[in-house]
Protein backbone atom coordinates (compact mmCIF):
# COMPACT_ATOMS: atom_id res chain seq x y z
CA UNK A 1 0.00 0.00 0.00
CA UNK A 2 1.28 3.79 -0.89
CA UNK A 3 1.76 5.28 2.20
CA UNK A 4 3.08 8.66 0.56
CA UNK A 5 0.27 10.32 1.65
CA UNK A 6 -2.64 12.34 3.61
CA UNK A 7 -5.85 10.41 4.73
CA UNK A 8 -8.78 12.84 4.00
CA UNK A 9 -11.77 11.57 6.88
CA UNK A 10 -13.57 9.83 3.97
CA UNK A 11 -10.78 7.57 3.25
CA UNK A 12 -9.60 7.01 6.45
CA UNK A 13 -13.38 5.60 7.34
CA UNK A 14 -13.36 3.65 3.92
CA UNK A 15 -9.34 2.34 4.53
CA UNK A 16 -10.41 0.98 7.62
CA UNK A 17 -13.57 -0.75 6.66
CA UNK A 18 -11.57 -2.67 3.83
CA UNK A 19 -9.15 -3.79 6.35
CA UNK A 20 -11.64 -4.52 9.05
CA UNK A 21 -13.78 -6.74 6.46
CA UNK A 22 -10.29 -8.34 4.97
CA UNK A 23 -9.49 -9.29 8.86
CA UNK A 24 -11.97 -9.49 11.00
CA UNK A 25 -10.37 -12.07 13.38
CA UNK A 26 -7.62 -9.13 14.13
CA UNK A 27 -9.02 -6.20 14.01
CA UNK A 28 -12.25 -4.76 15.29
CA UNK A 29 -14.06 -0.88 15.68
CA UNK A 30 -15.02 1.05 18.49
CA UNK A 31 -16.35 4.57 18.09
CA UNK A 32 -15.61 5.80 21.39
CA UNK A 33 -17.26 9.15 20.87
CA UNK A 34 -18.12 12.11 18.71
CA UNK A 35 -16.33 15.01 18.02
CA UNK A 36 -17.44 18.67 18.11
CA UNK A 37 -18.95 18.98 15.03
CA UNK A 38 -20.66 14.84 15.35
CA UNK A 39 -17.77 13.00 13.15
CA UNK A 40 -16.91 9.57 14.84
CA UNK A 41 -14.01 9.26 17.07
CA UNK A 42 -12.88 5.73 15.92
CA UNK A 43 -10.60 3.55 18.02
CA UNK A 44 -8.88 0.28 16.38
CA UNK A 45 -8.10 -2.87 18.54
CA UNK A 46 -5.69 -5.16 16.54
CA UNK A 47 -5.54 -8.39 18.20
CA UNK A 48 -6.09 -12.28 17.35
CA UNK A 49 -9.61 -12.69 18.77
CA UNK A 50 -9.40 -15.87 18.91
CA UNK A 51 -6.17 -16.03 21.26
CA UNK A 52 -8.78 -14.08 23.71
CA UNK A 53 -10.59 -10.54 24.25
CA UNK A 54 -8.82 -7.83 24.02
CA UNK A 55 -9.52 -6.17 27.80
CA UNK A 56 -7.66 -9.94 29.04
CA UNK A 57 -4.05 -9.02 26.90
CA UNK A 58 -1.68 -6.20 27.60
CA UNK A 59 -2.02 -3.48 25.99
CA UNK A 60 0.00 -0.78 23.65
CA UNK A 61 -1.56 2.91 23.09
CA UNK A 62 -1.54 4.74 19.96
CA UNK A 63 -3.06 7.75 18.62
CA UNK A 64 -2.41 10.52 16.44
CA UNK A 65 -3.50 14.01 14.70
CA UNK A 66 -5.04 15.21 18.29
CA UNK A 67 -3.53 19.01 16.62
CA UNK A 68 -5.23 19.90 13.57
CA UNK A 69 -2.32 20.38 11.21
CA UNK A 70 -0.48 17.44 12.42
CA UNK A 71 -1.76 14.92 10.15
CA UNK A 72 1.37 12.82 9.43
CA UNK A 73 0.62 10.89 12.69
CA UNK A 74 -2.53 9.50 11.43
CA UNK A 75 -0.65 7.94 8.03
CA UNK A 76 1.82 6.58 10.75
CA UNK A 77 -0.73 5.21 13.05
CA UNK A 78 -2.41 3.56 9.28
CA UNK A 79 1.44 2.18 8.47
CA UNK A 80 1.21 0.65 11.67
CA UNK A 81 -2.16 -1.40 11.59
CA UNK A 82 -1.35 -2.06 8.13
CA UNK A 83 1.97 -3.93 9.23
CA UNK A 84 0.41 -5.68 12.01
CA UNK A 85 -1.93 -7.36 10.22
CA UNK A 86 -0.32 -8.33 7.05
CA UNK A 87 2.46 -9.38 8.63
CA UNK A 88 0.52 -11.71 11.06
CA UNK A 89 1.54 -15.34 9.98
CA UNK A 90 4.55 -14.01 8.46
CA UNK A 91 6.62 -12.32 10.49
CA UNK A 92 7.24 -14.64 13.83
CA UNK A 93 7.29 -12.25 16.28
CA UNK A 94 4.61 -9.86 14.92
CA UNK A 95 2.31 -13.01 15.13
CA UNK A 96 3.27 -13.41 18.96
CA UNK A 97 2.41 -9.51 19.49
CA UNK A 98 -1.26 -9.97 17.56
CA UNK A 99 -1.96 -13.02 19.52
CA UNK A 100 -0.77 -12.18 22.92
CA UNK A 101 -1.27 -8.28 22.68
CA UNK A 102 -3.62 -5.62 21.29
CA UNK A 103 -2.80 -2.13 19.85
CA UNK A 104 -5.41 0.17 20.94
CA UNK A 105 -5.37 2.89 18.01
CA UNK A 106 -7.16 5.88 17.31
CA UNK A 107 -5.59 7.65 13.91
CA UNK A 108 -7.17 10.91 14.22
CA UNK A 109 -8.38 12.42 17.96
CA UNK A 110 -9.31 15.42 15.81
CA UNK A 111 -11.12 14.86 12.47
CA UNK A 112 -12.31 18.63 12.84
CA UNK A 113 -9.39 20.05 12.78
CA UNK A 114 -8.25 17.88 10.60
CA UNK A 115 -10.43 18.55 7.97
CA UNK A 116 -10.38 22.38 7.97
CA UNK A 117 -6.30 22.19 7.80
CA UNK A 118 -6.97 19.67 4.32
CA UNK A 119 -9.69 21.50 2.94
CA UNK A 120 -8.93 22.75 -0.79
CA UNK A 121 -9.08 26.71 1.08
CA UNK A 122 -7.48 25.21 4.31
CA UNK A 123 -8.12 27.01 7.33
CA UNK A 124 -5.57 26.64 10.63
CA UNK A 125 -6.24 26.03 14.01
CA UNK A 126 -4.50 24.44 16.95
CA UNK A 127 -7.08 21.60 18.23
CA UNK A 128 -10.97 22.09 18.26
CA UNK A 129 -12.93 24.21 15.86
CA UNK A 130 -15.63 25.59 18.69
CA UNK A 131 -15.02 29.42 18.97
CA UNK A 132 -13.20 29.42 22.63
CA UNK A 133 -12.39 31.28 24.54
CA UNK A 134 -15.00 34.20 23.29
CA UNK A 135 -17.05 33.46 20.50
CA UNK A 136 -16.41 36.83 18.55
CA UNK A 137 -13.09 37.65 16.72
CA UNK A 138 -10.33 38.76 18.22
CA UNK A 139 -9.04 42.68 16.70
CA UNK A 140 -5.57 41.66 14.73
CA UNK A 141 -4.41 39.83 11.84
CA UNK A 142 -6.22 36.05 11.20
CA UNK A 143 -5.01 33.86 9.42
CA UNK A 144 -6.35 32.60 5.92
CA UNK A 145 -6.08 31.91 2.56
CA UNK A 146 -7.16 35.27 1.36
CA UNK A 147 -6.19 34.54 -2.63
CA UNK A 148 -7.80 31.01 -2.63
CA UNK A 149 -4.43 29.00 -3.84
CA UNK A 150 -4.82 26.05 -1.50
CA UNK A 151 -1.99 27.42 1.31
CA UNK A 152 -1.78 29.66 3.70
CA UNK A 153 1.60 31.30 3.61
CA UNK A 154 3.20 34.79 4.48
CA UNK A 155 2.82 38.33 3.62
CA UNK A 156 5.56 40.88 3.77
CA UNK A 157 4.74 44.42 4.18
CA UNK A 158 7.42 47.38 3.19
CA UNK A 159 7.72 49.27 6.54
CA UNK A 160 11.10 51.45 7.91
CA UNK A 161 10.78 50.14 11.39
CA UNK A 162 10.46 46.51 9.90
CA UNK A 163 11.95 43.59 11.98
CA UNK A 164 13.16 42.07 8.84
CA UNK A 165 14.94 42.35 5.53
CA UNK A 166 15.84 40.45 2.37
CA UNK A 167 18.51 38.01 2.63
CA UNK A 168 21.76 38.88 0.90
CA UNK A 169 22.32 34.91 0.76
CA UNK A 170 19.66 34.51 -1.22
CA UNK A 171 16.69 36.80 -2.72
CA UNK A 172 13.94 34.54 -1.42
CA UNK A 173 15.08 34.15 2.17
CA UNK A 174 14.03 37.15 5.26
CA UNK A 175 16.73 37.63 7.62
CA UNK A 176 16.32 39.76 11.19
CA UNK A 177 17.17 43.24 11.15
CA UNK A 178 20.19 43.73 13.00
CA UNK A 179 19.44 45.57 16.81
CA UNK A 180 22.10 48.36 15.52
CA UNK A 181 20.64 48.27 11.83
CA UNK A 182 19.66 51.28 9.69
CA UNK A 183 18.82 52.67 6.59
CA UNK A 184 17.38 49.60 4.54
CA UNK A 185 14.81 48.70 3.24
CA UNK A 186 12.80 46.56 5.89
CA UNK A 187 9.52 44.56 5.94
CA UNK A 188 7.15 43.39 8.94
CA UNK A 189 5.94 39.89 8.10
CA UNK A 190 2.52 38.94 8.93
CA UNK A 191 0.62 35.05 8.23
CA UNK A 192 -1.79 35.48 4.92
CA UNK A 193 -4.82 36.71 6.14
CA UNK A 194 -7.39 39.64 7.18
CA UNK A 195 -7.08 41.92 9.66
CA UNK A 196 -10.39 42.09 11.84
CA UNK A 197 -11.13 45.57 13.18
CA UNK A 198 -8.44 47.35 11.41
CA UNK A 199 -8.17 51.13 11.77
CA UNK A 200 -5.83 51.78 9.11
CA UNK A 201 -2.95 52.01 11.52
CA UNK A 202 -2.94 49.76 14.47
CA UNK A 203 -1.91 45.92 13.42
CA UNK A 204 -2.13 43.53 16.20
CA UNK A 205 -1.61 39.95 15.95
CA UNK A 206 -5.03 38.29 17.31
CA UNK A 207 -5.63 35.41 19.10
CA UNK A 208 -7.26 32.56 17.09
CA UNK A 209 -11.30 32.62 17.50
CA UNK A 210 -10.79 28.84 18.12
CA UNK A 211 -8.19 28.95 20.86
CA UNK A 212 -8.38 25.35 22.17
CA UNK A 213 -5.68 23.04 22.65
CA UNK A 214 -6.67 20.22 23.18
CA UNK A 215 -3.35 18.78 24.70
CA UNK A 216 -3.61 20.98 27.67
CA UNK A 217 -6.81 19.66 28.16
CA UNK A 218 -6.21 16.54 30.43
CA UNK A 219 -6.71 16.24 34.02
CA UNK A 220 -3.18 16.18 34.67
CA UNK A 221 -1.77 19.80 36.74
CA UNK A 222 -4.41 21.59 34.45
CA UNK A 223 -4.91 25.12 34.65
CA UNK A 224 -6.97 27.91 33.62
CA UNK A 225 -6.80 29.95 30.44
CA UNK A 226 -5.54 32.85 32.33
CA UNK A 227 -2.33 30.30 33.14
CA UNK A 228 -2.30 28.07 30.50
CA UNK A 229 -3.64 29.12 27.33
CA UNK A 230 -5.66 26.94 25.57
CA UNK A 231 -6.66 24.70 28.48
CA UNK A 232 -10.59 24.98 28.07
CA UNK A 233 -13.21 25.70 30.97
CA UNK A 234 -12.64 22.91 32.66
CA UNK A 235 -10.19 19.30 32.56
CA UNK A 236 -11.75 16.96 30.15
CA UNK A 237 -14.10 19.72 28.60
CA UNK A 238 -13.76 18.95 25.24
CA UNK A 239 -15.67 15.67 23.48
CA UNK A 240 -12.43 14.63 21.93
CA UNK A 241 -10.23 14.45 25.56
CA UNK A 242 -13.11 13.02 27.58
CA UNK A 243 -13.58 9.76 24.80
CA UNK A 244 -9.97 9.38 25.30
CA UNK A 245 -9.93 9.73 29.49
CA UNK A 246 -13.03 7.09 29.28
CA UNK A 247 -11.76 4.97 27.23
CA UNK A 248 -8.16 4.59 28.77
CA UNK A 249 -9.16 4.69 32.56
CA UNK A 250 -11.56 1.97 31.83
CA UNK A 251 -8.93 -0.63 30.36
CA UNK A 252 -6.24 -0.81 32.99
CA UNK A 253 -4.33 -2.94 30.23
CA UNK A 254 -2.58 -0.33 28.77
CA UNK A 255 1.58 -0.23 30.10
CA UNK A 256 2.37 2.11 27.67
CA UNK A 257 2.16 4.47 24.12
CA UNK A 258 2.45 6.51 21.65
CA UNK A 259 1.11 10.27 20.96
CA UNK A 260 2.14 10.78 17.35
CA UNK A 261 2.82 14.93 16.88
CA UNK A 262 5.07 16.78 14.40
CA UNK A 263 7.55 18.84 14.07
CA UNK A 264 11.28 18.39 15.26
CA UNK A 265 12.41 14.50 14.63
CA UNK A 266 12.56 14.23 18.50
CA UNK A 267 11.41 11.65 20.92
CA UNK A 268 9.71 13.40 23.89
CA UNK A 269 8.93 11.90 27.39
CA UNK A 270 7.56 13.27 30.66
CA UNK A 271 7.35 15.58 32.95
CA UNK A 272 6.29 17.99 31.41
CA UNK A 273 5.94 20.20 34.55
CA UNK A 274 9.06 19.24 37.14
CA UNK A 275 12.54 18.09 36.97
CA UNK A 276 13.72 14.49 36.40
CA UNK A 277 14.72 14.79 40.28
CA UNK A 278 11.14 14.39 41.27
CA UNK A 279 10.81 10.92 39.36
CA UNK A 280 10.83 7.61 40.90
CA UNK A 281 14.85 6.83 39.76
CA UNK A 282 13.45 3.06 38.02
CA UNK A 283 11.17 4.65 36.49
CA UNK A 284 13.54 7.26 35.11
CA UNK A 285 16.07 4.80 34.41
CA UNK A 286 13.37 2.81 32.45
CA UNK A 287 12.10 6.03 30.35
CA UNK A 288 15.39 6.18 29.53
CA UNK A 289 16.08 2.87 28.43
CA UNK A 290 13.43 2.87 26.43
CA UNK A 291 13.97 5.88 24.74
CA UNK A 292 17.60 4.85 24.08
CA UNK A 293 15.51 1.97 22.22
CA UNK A 294 13.32 4.20 20.56
CA UNK A 295 16.47 6.81 19.16
CA UNK A 296 18.05 3.33 17.88
CA UNK A 297 15.35 2.54 15.63
CA UNK A 298 14.13 5.66 14.40
CA UNK A 299 16.94 8.20 15.04
CA UNK A 300 15.36 10.59 17.04
CA UNK A 301 16.54 11.46 20.08
CA UNK A 302 14.53 11.43 23.52
CA UNK A 303 14.68 14.29 25.64
CA UNK A 304 13.03 15.31 28.72
CA UNK A 305 10.44 17.97 27.78
CA UNK A 306 11.19 19.71 31.16
CA UNK A 307 14.46 19.78 30.49
CA UNK A 308 14.87 20.21 26.96
CA UNK A 309 11.28 21.42 25.24
CA UNK A 310 10.37 24.09 26.58
CA UNK A 311 8.39 27.38 24.97
CA UNK A 312 9.81 29.54 28.02
CA UNK A 313 12.72 28.81 29.58
CA UNK A 314 10.35 30.62 33.08
CA UNK A 315 7.51 28.83 32.19
CA UNK A 316 6.06 24.48 31.79
CA UNK A 317 3.16 23.51 30.08
CA UNK A 318 0.02 21.80 31.97
CA UNK A 319 -2.66 19.12 31.46
CA UNK A 320 -0.80 17.59 28.37
CA UNK A 321 -1.72 13.80 27.46
CA UNK A 322 1.61 11.97 28.16
CA UNK A 323 1.96 13.64 31.60
CA UNK A 324 -1.47 12.60 32.58
CA UNK A 325 -1.18 9.01 31.26
CA UNK A 326 2.12 8.42 33.41
CA UNK A 327 1.54 11.00 36.31
CA UNK A 328 -2.58 9.18 37.18
CA UNK A 329 -2.19 5.53 35.44
CA UNK A 330 1.71 4.74 35.68
CA UNK A 331 1.89 4.06 31.80
CA UNK A 332 5.24 4.66 29.67
CA UNK A 333 3.70 6.94 27.68
CA UNK A 334 5.61 8.92 24.65
CA UNK A 335 5.35 11.92 22.57
CA UNK A 336 6.77 11.20 19.30
CA UNK A 337 7.27 14.57 17.27
CA UNK A 338 7.76 13.06 13.87
CA UNK A 339 8.97 14.87 10.50
CA UNK A 340 12.57 17.42 10.59
CA UNK A 341 13.28 19.29 7.82
CA UNK A 342 15.79 20.95 9.85
CA UNK A 343 17.68 17.38 10.26
CA UNK A 344 16.83 16.81 6.81
CA UNK A 345 19.23 20.14 6.08
CA UNK A 346 21.65 18.15 7.81
CA UNK A 347 21.24 20.62 10.84
CA UNK A 348 21.69 18.25 13.41
CA UNK A 349 23.61 20.04 16.50
CA UNK A 350 20.85 21.94 18.06
CA UNK A 351 18.64 22.70 20.83
CA UNK A 352 14.85 22.61 19.25
CA UNK A 353 13.02 25.19 20.68
CA UNK A 354 16.02 26.97 21.00
CA UNK A 355 16.89 26.62 17.78
CA UNK A 356 13.72 27.81 16.78
CA UNK A 357 13.69 31.19 18.35
CA UNK A 358 17.36 31.61 17.45
CA UNK A 359 19.75 30.54 15.02
CA UNK A 360 22.58 31.23 12.32
CA UNK A 361 20.87 32.83 9.28
CA UNK A 362 23.00 30.49 7.26
CA UNK A 363 20.49 27.66 8.40
CA UNK A 364 17.60 29.02 6.99
CA UNK A 365 19.59 28.85 3.57
CA UNK A 366 20.49 25.22 3.76
CA UNK A 367 17.02 23.99 4.76
CA UNK A 368 15.72 25.99 1.69
CA UNK A 369 18.73 24.16 -0.72
CA UNK A 370 17.39 21.13 0.69
CA UNK A 371 13.91 22.42 -0.14
CA UNK A 372 14.60 23.21 -3.51
CA UNK A 373 16.46 19.82 -4.18
CA UNK A 374 14.25 17.49 -2.81
CA UNK A 375 10.47 19.38 -2.96
CA UNK A 376 11.16 21.77 -5.61
CA UNK A 377 8.68 25.07 -6.22
CA UNK A 378 6.05 23.76 -4.02
CA UNK A 379 8.53 24.42 -0.73
CA UNK A 380 8.99 27.34 -1.15
CA UNK A 381 7.00 30.27 -2.61
CA UNK A 382 8.21 33.07 -4.64
CA UNK A 383 6.90 36.19 -3.28
CA UNK A 384 4.63 37.88 -5.30
CA UNK A 385 2.28 40.98 -5.38
CA UNK A 386 -1.11 40.72 -4.11
CA UNK A 387 -3.46 43.90 -3.81
CA UNK A 388 -4.48 43.26 -0.18
CA UNK A 389 -8.39 45.18 0.50
CA UNK A 390 -7.14 46.48 3.96
CA UNK A 391 -3.25 47.02 3.24
CA UNK A 392 -3.19 48.06 -0.48
CA UNK A 393 -0.36 46.38 -2.00
CA UNK A 394 1.83 43.35 -0.42
CA UNK A 395 3.83 40.38 -1.36
CA UNK A 396 2.85 37.14 -0.85
CA UNK A 397 5.19 33.86 -0.28
CA UNK A 398 7.30 32.09 1.99
CA UNK A 399 7.33 28.39 2.92
CA UNK A 400 4.44 26.20 2.49
CA UNK A 401 4.42 25.42 6.06
CA UNK A 402 1.40 22.05 6.21
CA UNK A 403 3.52 20.21 3.52
CA UNK A 404 7.54 21.22 4.63
CA UNK A 405 7.94 22.28 8.15
CA UNK A 406 4.51 20.87 9.59
CA UNK A 407 4.46 17.73 7.61
CA UNK A 408 6.71 15.78 5.47
CA UNK A 409 6.31 16.18 1.67
CA UNK A 410 3.82 13.59 0.23
CA UNK A 411 6.61 11.82 -1.35
CA UNK A 412 8.37 11.46 1.72
CA UNK A 413 5.48 10.94 4.30
CA UNK A 414 6.35 6.85 3.15
CA UNK A 415 9.49 7.17 4.18
CA UNK A 416 8.50 9.02 7.34
CA UNK A 417 5.90 6.50 8.28
CA UNK A 418 8.35 3.77 8.13
CA UNK A 419 10.78 4.89 10.07
CA UNK A 420 8.75 5.41 12.95
CA UNK A 421 6.59 1.91 12.73
CA UNK A 422 9.32 -0.48 14.03
CA UNK A 423 9.75 1.79 18.10
CA UNK A 424 5.48 0.74 18.15
CA UNK A 425 6.41 -2.72 17.68
CA UNK A 426 9.17 -2.84 20.30
CA UNK A 427 6.68 -1.29 22.54
CA UNK A 428 4.61 -4.26 22.06
CA UNK A 429 7.89 -6.53 22.88
CA UNK A 430 7.87 -5.04 25.86
CA UNK A 431 4.65 -5.54 27.60
CA UNK A 432 4.15 -7.33 30.75
CA UNK A 433 3.70 -11.57 29.82
CA UNK A 434 2.57 -14.47 31.83
CA UNK A 435 3.89 -17.85 31.33
CA UNK A 436 2.95 -21.13 32.70
CA UNK A 437 6.71 -22.57 33.86
CA UNK A 438 5.28 -25.51 35.74
CA UNK A 439 1.71 -26.76 36.79
CA UNK A 440 2.10 -30.16 37.85
CA UNK A 441 -0.24 -32.45 40.13
CA UNK A 442 1.64 -34.42 42.70
CA UNK A 443 -0.77 -37.76 44.44
CA UNK A 444 0.10 -37.29 48.43
CA UNK A 445 -2.42 -40.53 49.07
CA UNK A 446 -5.13 -41.40 47.78
CA UNK A 447 -7.76 -38.77 47.00
CA UNK A 448 -5.39 -36.21 48.33
CA UNK A 449 -3.33 -33.90 45.30
CA UNK A 450 -1.03 -31.58 45.66
CA UNK A 451 -1.26 -28.96 42.79
CA UNK A 452 1.96 -26.94 41.57
CA UNK A 453 1.69 -23.84 40.11
CA UNK A 454 4.68 -21.69 39.23
CA UNK A 455 4.31 -18.86 36.82
CA UNK A 456 6.67 -16.25 34.99
CA UNK A 457 6.84 -12.78 33.61
CA UNK A 458 8.93 -13.13 30.52
CA UNK A 459 8.31 -8.68 29.67
CA UNK A 460 10.38 -6.20 30.39
CA UNK A 461 7.59 -4.18 32.54
CA UNK A 462 6.78 -5.54 36.03
CA UNK A 463 3.29 -6.50 35.93
CA UNK A 464 2.75 -3.17 37.88
CA UNK A 465 4.31 -1.56 34.60
CA UNK A 466 5.82 1.45 36.44
CA UNK A 467 6.98 2.41 40.37
CA UNK A 468 4.46 5.38 39.48
CA UNK A 469 1.66 2.96 38.78
CA UNK A 470 2.11 0.74 42.14
CA UNK A 471 2.53 4.02 44.38
CA UNK A 472 -1.37 5.03 42.31
CA UNK A 473 -2.57 1.77 44.22
CA UNK A 474 -4.51 1.84 40.99
CA UNK A 475 -3.67 -2.00 39.71
CA UNK A 476 -5.02 -5.54 41.54
CA UNK A 477 -1.91 -7.99 41.68
CA UNK A 478 -1.66 -10.85 40.23
CA UNK A 479 -4.15 -13.17 41.00
CA UNK A 480 -4.62 -17.34 40.68
CA UNK A 481 -8.12 -18.80 40.98
CA UNK A 482 -8.54 -22.67 41.35
CA UNK A 483 -12.15 -23.84 40.43
CA UNK A 484 -13.16 -27.04 41.44
CA UNK A 485 -16.63 -29.11 40.74
CA UNK A 486 -19.32 -30.57 43.97
CA UNK A 487 -17.85 -33.12 45.76
CA UNK A 488 -13.87 -31.89 45.92
CA UNK A 489 -12.24 -29.70 48.51
CA UNK A 490 -9.54 -27.43 49.32
CA UNK A 491 -7.27 -28.70 52.02
CA UNK A 492 -4.58 -25.97 51.78
CA UNK A 493 -4.47 -22.92 50.16
CA UNK A 494 -7.19 -20.74 49.32
CA UNK A 495 -9.61 -20.97 46.21
CA UNK A 496 -8.66 -17.61 44.99
CA UNK A 497 -5.01 -16.52 46.00
CA UNK A 498 -2.90 -12.82 45.54
CA UNK A 499 0.55 -13.66 44.16
CA UNK A 500 1.35 -10.49 44.25
CA UNK A 501 3.54 -8.35 41.21
CA UNK A 502 6.01 -9.61 39.35
CA UNK A 503 8.92 -8.15 37.81
CA UNK A 504 10.46 -7.85 34.38
CA UNK A 505 13.56 -6.91 33.09
CA UNK A 506 13.26 -3.73 34.08
CA UNK A 507 13.81 -3.29 37.54
CA UNK A 508 17.73 -4.94 37.25
CA UNK A 509 18.66 -1.53 35.32
CA UNK A 510 19.77 0.41 37.94
CA UNK A 511 22.43 -2.68 38.96
CA UNK A 512 26.17 -1.65 38.69
CA UNK A 513 28.81 -3.71 39.35
CA UNK A 514 26.43 -5.82 41.50
CA UNK A 515 24.99 -8.12 38.91
CA UNK A 516 23.03 -10.80 40.30
CA UNK A 517 19.82 -10.92 39.16
CA UNK A 518 17.10 -12.71 41.00
CA UNK A 519 13.72 -14.73 40.11
CA UNK A 520 11.66 -12.37 41.39
CA UNK A 521 9.90 -12.48 37.76
CA UNK A 522 8.37 -15.60 39.19
CA UNK A 523 5.61 -16.95 41.20
CA UNK A 524 4.76 -20.21 42.85
CA UNK A 525 1.24 -20.91 44.83
CA UNK A 526 1.00 -24.57 45.98
CA UNK A 527 -2.73 -26.41 46.79
CA UNK A 528 -3.91 -29.14 48.58
CA UNK A 529 -6.70 -30.88 46.83
CA UNK A 530 -9.13 -34.33 48.28
CA UNK A 531 -11.06 -35.20 45.05
CA UNK A 532 -11.64 -38.22 43.24
CA UNK A 533 -9.05 -39.68 40.16
CA UNK A 534 -10.26 -37.70 36.89
CA UNK A 535 -11.87 -34.59 38.52
CA UNK A 536 -11.41 -32.03 36.45
CA UNK A 537 -10.04 -28.40 37.66
CA UNK A 538 -9.83 -25.20 35.84
CA UNK A 539 -7.06 -22.62 37.29
CA UNK A 540 -7.19 -18.94 36.03
CA UNK A 541 -4.48 -16.30 36.24
CA UNK A 542 -5.70 -12.86 36.08
CA UNK A 543 -3.33 -10.09 35.76
CA UNK A 544 -5.02 -6.24 35.11
CA UNK A 545 -1.99 -5.18 32.86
Amino acid sequence: MDFNRYFTNQELEDTLNEWITAHPDLIRVEVIGQSHEGRSLWLLKVTNQKTGPDTEKPAVWIDANIHATEIAGTTTSMRLIYTLLNEYGKDEQITRLVDNSVYYVVPRVNPDGAALAMADIPQYVRSGVRPYPWDDKAEGIHGQDIDQDGRILTMRIPDPNGDWKVSELDPRLMDRRAPDEQGGQYYRLLPEGYLEDYDGYQIKVARSLRGLDFNRNFPVEWKPESDQRGAGPYPGSESETKALIDFITSHPNINTGIAYHTYSGVILRPPSTHSDDELDATDLWTYKAIGKRGTALTGYPNVSVYHDFRYHPKEVISGVFDDWLFNHLGIFAFTVEQWDIVGRAGITDRKFIEWMRDHPHEDDLKILQWADENVGESAYVNWYEYEHPQLGKVEIGGWNNMYTWRNPPHHLMGEESERNVPFALALGKMLPHLEIHTLDVEKVSEGTYTINLVVDNDGFFPTYTSNQGKKRGTMRPLRAELEIPEGAEIVNGRAKENLGHLEGRSNKLGQTFMLATPTDNRARQEWKVKATAGTKLQLHLTSER
